[in-house]
């Protein structure tokens, strides 16, 4: 018997239209909300929302190359307090890097897709990789100063 899957299941993932064992159709699939029996029009509709996706994934994959193409090569300026060995009173952590990436860029920026081996504790310059997507990555420069206190 011929479904398609609305879900991911054990033997198909979301939208794909493959031939099952008709008892494990009738009675697993279609009463759980995995699948569907694959009429001509059920075919149909999933072929056009297979093809929405498709198109909404390349756009989504273009606005991503926009900003990639908007961060690189940008540097960070953060002013923390430090030690007298330049060590800081705290950390610059990814969540920081990205709060600002996304006051710079208006675009959502989610602190997983800072590439950080560890949160940033000295003074210095770093370089960093934001990575979006795969394959879209872009490299910025963290510059972390000292905040100087003045004294009256």
């Amino acid at each position: 018997m011929k479904v398609i899957f609305l879900k991911d299941a054990p033997k198909g993932k979301k939208g794909e239209i493959k031939d099952v064992a008709a008892g494990y159709a009738r009675n697993f699939l279609i009463p759980k909300g995995l699948a569907l029996p694959a009429t001509p029009a059920a075919i149909k509709t999933a072929q056009i929302q297979s093809e929405e996706k498709s198109q909404r994934q390349a756009r989504e994959h273009e606005e991503l190359g926009r900003i990639i193409q908007q961060l690189e090569g940008k540097e960070l300026h953060f002013k923390a307090k430090a030690g007298v060995k330049g060590r800081l009173h705290g950390a610059i952590t990814s969540a920081h890097i990205a709060d600002e990436l996304t006051k710079l860029t208006g675009f959502e920026i989610d602190k997983k897709k800072i590439e950080l081996e560890e949160p940033l504790h000295n003074l210095g310059s770093y370089e960093v990789v934001v990575r979006l997507a795969k394959g879209l990555d872009a490299k910025i420069s963290v510059v972390i100063e000292e905040d100087k206190v003045e004294n009256d």
